[in-house]
C-alpha cells in the first residue's frame, strides 16, 4: 500500500489531524498482489464533508462536490482524481434504493454499512490493516460474504444482487450458500425498480470478470439467469 500512498500523501497531509484509510477495490487488488495500474483509489476520512473539503481547499486542492449529499467529495491531483468520503451511516426506506445519511460516525459504523466483508477492510498510511469482519480470511478463501443478513442488505437496494454475483466472478463462488441462493430468488422481482441500461451495465460486468462463466453456471443451475439477464 506504499506505492498508494505514496501517491495521495498531498491529500492526507491536507486532511490531517483527521485519520485517512484506503478502502475498497484498491485494498483487494494489493492484499491479492493483483496490478494496481488502473484501479480506483477510494478513501475513507474520519471527518465530515464539510471538514474534508475545507482542508483540501485550505491546501489549494481543487475539489468538486457532486457527491456531498452522499459524503464523498472528489479531489484533483496531479491529473488524477480521487473521492474522499466521509464515514458515515446509511438508512433505507422502504421502496426507495437511496439511503438516508448521516456523518460523524465511528470506523465499525461505517464499516456496518457496507455490503461485503472483504469490501470493508481499511488500510492506514503505515500498512495497518482495520478488518472488522474478516475480510481478509474471506477474499484469500474465495466467499463472498455479506454483512448482516443477506435478505435484508439485497431489499436495501436490489442492485446489489448483480453486484454479490460479479463479486463471485471476481473473487470465487464460495460463498454461494443455499441462503444466498433463496434470497437472490427474493429479490429478482425487485431488479426491476432500476433502468434496463443500468441492469445491462451490470451484468455485463458479471459476464466479462474473469470467473464469469463459473457464475453463468451457478446462476442457470439454481434458475436464476433467465430473470437476471438484460
Amino acid at each position: 500500500m506504499k506505492a498508494i500512498f505514496e501517491e495521495i500523501q498531498p491529500l492526507v497531509e491536507a486532511l490531517r489531524p483527521h485519520e485517512v484509510r484506503v478502502v475498497g477495490g484498491a485494498v483487494r487488488a494489493w492484499l491479492r498482489k493483483d496490478p494496481l495500474t488502473g484501479i480506483d483509489i477510494d478513501i475513507a476520512v474520519a471527518a465530515t464533508p464539510d471538514e474534508i473539503e475545507h482542508k483540501l481547499h485550505a491546501a489549494g486542492i481543487v475539489t468538486t462536490d457532486d457527491g456531498k449529499r452522499w459524503g464523498t467529495i472528489t479531489a484533483h491531483l496531479n491529473g488524477q482524481t480521487y473521492e474522499m468520503t466521509a464515514l458515515r451511516t446509511d438508512e433505507y426506506m422502504p421502496g426507495s434504493r437511496y439511503p438516508t445519511v448521516k456523518f460523524g460516525v465511528d470506523w465499525e459504523t461505517d464499516a456496518a454499512r457496507r455490503d461485503f466483508t472483504m469490501n470493508a477492510i481499511y488500510v492506514d498510511e503505515h500498512d495497518e490493516i482495520y478488518d472488522p469482519y474478516n475480510g481478509v480470511d474471506d477474499l484469500k478463501n474465495g466467499i463472498v460474504r455479506f454483512i448482516g443478513e443477506p435478505e435484508k442488505r439485497l431489499a436495501e437496494d436490489p442492485l446489489r444482487l448483480y453486484r454479490f454475483w460479479r463479486f463471485c466472478a471476481i473473487y470465487g463462488v464460495g460463498g454461494v450458500t443455499s441462503d444466498v441462493i433463496e434470497c437472490s430468488r427474493n429479490a429478482l422481482a425487485g431488479l426491476f425498480s432500476a433502468s434496463r441500461n443500468r441492469r445491462g451495465e451490470e451484468w455485463r460486468k458479471i459476464a466479462e470478470a474473469p470467473q464469469g462463466g463459473t457464475v453463468l453456471t451457478e446462476l442457470e443451475r439454481h434458475g436464476l439467469l433467465e430473470d437476471m439477464v438484460v
